[in-house]
Formats: C-alpha cells, sequence, structure tokens
C-alpha cells in the first residue's frame, strides 16, 4: 500500500465532489420533449461493477488503510473507488474508456452505501446526468448537457416513473430555468404552469470570480486526488423546487 498524503491535505485533496447539478417562456416549447403522451422512464439505480478485490490501493491520510482503489486490465486503469470521509466505505466510482478518458460517474452522497447520481460522458465531455434527488434509491431526474453545459431536465416529482416536468435552460446560464409542469396528469406541459424560477422564487445566481490556475479533476486515469471548483446550482426537486398539484 503506498502512503501519498497526510490527513490535513488528504481531506482537502479528496474534496471533489459537487451537485452540478435555449431558454422558451411558453409551455410548447417543453412539450417538445413529451410528444406521444406521457414519457415512462426506468427508474432504477444501476451500479456498474468495480472489482476491487485486487486493485492496487493508495492510502490517501496516511492511517494505514486503503482510500483509493485503482483496477487495471493490461496495465490500463478501467476504474477506479474512492473512499472521500475515510470511513472504510467507497463513496465514488469512476470508469475510463479505452482511451483512457472518463466514461462513467456514479457517487454516493448520503454515505448509504447506495449509488445516488450516475453521469454519462462522451469523448470526456459530460452528456447524462442521471439523479435520485430525493435519496430514495430510484431515480426521478434525468439532465442533459450540450457542449458540456446543462441544457435540460425531465422530472418525475411525484414517484410515478413518469415525467411530469421539463426544465429548459438558456445558453450560458444554468441558474435561472424555464419549468414546464404536467398537471393533470396527461404527459404534456399544461398552458399556465410554466414558471421563471429566479423570477418566481427571486434567487440572484452570485457572480463568481474566474478561477486562477488550473483545474484538478482527479478523473484522469494514474492521477492522485486534487481538489476541484464546487459548482452550485437549484437542484430538481429541492426545497424550492415547484411541486405537482394533487390531482383532484
Amino acid at each position: 500500500m503506498n502512503s501519498i498524503g497526510r490527513a490535513g491535505g488528504a481531506i482537502c485533496a479528496l474534496a471533489l465532489l459537487a451537485f452540478q447539478s435555449g431558454c422558451s417562456g411558453s409551455a410548447q416549447a417543453g412539450a417538445k420533449s413529451a410528444e406521444g403522451g406521457p414519457q415512462r422512464r426506468d427508474t432504477r439505480v444501476v451500479h456498474e461493477d468495480c472489482d476491487i478485490s485486487s486493485a492496487e490501493k493508495l492510502d490517501a491520510n496516511g492511517d494505514g488503510k486503503p482510500d483509493v482503489w485503482l483496477v487495471k486490465s493490461g496495465g490500463r486503469e478501467t476504474c477506479r473507488a474512492v473512499d472521500l470521509n475515510f470511513d472504510g466505505k467507497v463513496d465514488g466510482y469512476s470508469y475510463f474508456d479505452g482511451s483512457g478518458q472518463l466514461r462513467r460517474r456514479e457517487r454516493d452522497y448520503d454515505r448509504d452505501g447506495k449509488i445516488d447520481e450516475i453521469q454519462i460522458y462522451q469523448a470526456g465531455s459530460l452528456t447524462e446526468q442521471q439523479r435520485s434527488t430525493i435519496l430514495a434509491g430510484r431515480l426521478d431526474t434525468w439532465q442533459f448537457y450540450q457542449g458540456g453545459k446543462l441544457a435540460r431536465t425531465e422530472r418525475d416529482s411525484d414517484s410515478d416513473a413518469i415525467v411530469d416536468q421539463w426544465w429548459e435552460f438558456a445558453a450560458g446560464n444554468e441558474k435561472c430555468p424555464m419549468i414546464h409542469s404536467d398537471v393533470d396528469g396527461d404527459g404534456r406541459p399544461d398552458p399556465g404552469a410554466t414558471i421563471d424560477y429566479c423570477k418566481q422564487t427571486g434567487y440572484v445566481p452570485p457572480t463568481r470570480a474566474s478561477a486562477q490556475g488550473p483545474k484538478h479533476t482527479f478523473e484522469r486515469p494514474g492521477a492522485l486526488p486534487e481538489e476541484t471548483e464546487n459548482k452550485e446550482m437549484p437542484a430538481p426537486g429541492g426545497p424550492e423546487a415547484p411541486k405537482k398539484e394533487e390531482k383532484k
């Protein structure tokens, strides 16, 4: 087992996780994803196997216990597992394609040993994110990215495996979505059920100074854990998110 640091620096080094979480003013735009009736979604959270039984082990905080497991095949890293809070349980997995680029990432945010978020990458760029925002062991939110930027989100707000919310994001603005809702259960956004998140809640996205220096992602095969930028966004299903009205 290799020792790669002390506990003080390791905690900061492993703090890499963050919920990352065309804008239209009408429900018609949201209906583009709802044509053909209700959209049923597979809400299972499916973990991709990453067998760490024979993995290379790294000790990030010098306590004599492994915190990072590197799984290799033919000398190439295929996946890695990480214990971010040093409790002896794996909190995250990263998977790499044949060229060494990140293709998938899984995270357990509430430390219960179950995956809460799955990220899908193509050519190293994030394209889709599947989330269990209420941490109930089932997916309820599906986010889609274009050019690495969040473009739209679909949600199942009442846990019936049917999409009933469509979130749209203007280019360059991932903080203030237009949210279209299906309140009558026909699988389509309803007139009058669209809100502008920031106008409705009064939320003002913070202005952040541009970060200095290169960003470390801890996703490059063979890389040691390093600190990454913590991005924030209004999480779908959070306390300020609009809830589906009860059907009468």
